[in-house]
């Protein structure tokens, strides 16, 4: 089955599932062994992402700041539900507070003025499901620690049979399982880039755009957001870096109701 999700922020990343072999960049041939074998329990990680029932709250807790002549920060709070079944997916957000003063409003679209995100959780299926292995080429960029995890760091680039618009970057993979702990997004990949090099060209400036999420609950083998961060800047020769949005999600506080990993639909 195909399924896409995206994390977008002025940005559109679209992600999705199939079943494919992978395709690799080129490494001696001890990495290529052990990129390959991290490769094939990522996508098995990614399947059984995608194949999971799942219900479970948070509190979602969205900072966002827009720099015009002074910075403005709103800080939403909001008590987040997902469930998924065999019969669809559904987000449901009720927003309890703004700016520290309490609310209580129920079925509420996000408030995010200047960026956009949905279904962070598949972050790791449009970078590593067996379909998108196929369009993408990987190699081993190191090792490092999240979470109390040891983790490879692994680099996606564009494949050569990759022609449309894609997400990649750099991934976070727990060695042992495949599962996700961190996707760090290479700006050039991020949805309507070209259009912020043309108004940076115009302003002699260079795009210093960030963009990561984060993995750090982990329930019946499956990991689930614990923040999401994207910065829009800006590098000016005649003052440095310039902030012009950020937006900053954590998410806490979970409660699983259902999280089965061996449903089929």
């Amino acid at each position: 089955m195909v399924r896409h999700s995206s994390y977008t922020g002025l940005f559109l990343i679209a992600l999705g599932l199939c079943l494919f072999p992978a395709l690799s960049v080129s490494q001696p041939s001890s990495d290529q062994a052990r990129l390959s074998a991290i490769l094939q329990k990522a996508a098995d990680y990614c399947q059984k992402l995608d194949m999971a029932a799942l219900d479970f709250v948070c509190m979602e807790e969205m900072t966002e700041t827009s720099y015009n002549l002074t910075p403005d920060t709103d800080v939403y709070l909001y008590d987040y539900q997902f469930i998924r079944k065999a019969d669809g997916a559904k987000e449901r957000r009720n927003l309890i507070a703004v700016n520290g003063k309490k609310k209580d409003s129920k079925d509420v679209p996000l408030r995010a003025g200047h960026f956009q995100y949905e279904n962070v959780l598949f972050g790791p299926i449009g970078l590593l499901s067996r379909y998108w292995q196929t369009f993408l080429a990987y190699r081993i960029l190191g090792e490092g620690q999240l979470y109390g995890r040891k983790a490879v760091i692994i680099e996606a680039v564009p494949g050569a049979d990759l022609v449309e618009s894609h997400p990649y970057g750099q991934i976070w993979i727990n060695e042992r399982d495949g599962s996700v702990l961190k996707i760090v997004w290479d700006q050039r990949s991020l949805g309507n880039f070209k259009m912020a090099e043309e108004w940076a060209k115009e302003h002699d400036a260079e795009p210093m755009f960030t963009a990561y999420s984060e993995y750090g609950f982990e329930k019946n083998g499956l990991r689930f957001p614990s923040r999401s961060y994207t910065e829009q800047a800006y590098m000016r020769k005649d003052r440095g870096k310039s902030p012009s949005a950020k937006i900053s999600v954590t998410y806490k506080d979970y409660k699983f109701f259902t999280v089965e990993t061996e449903t089929i639909y």
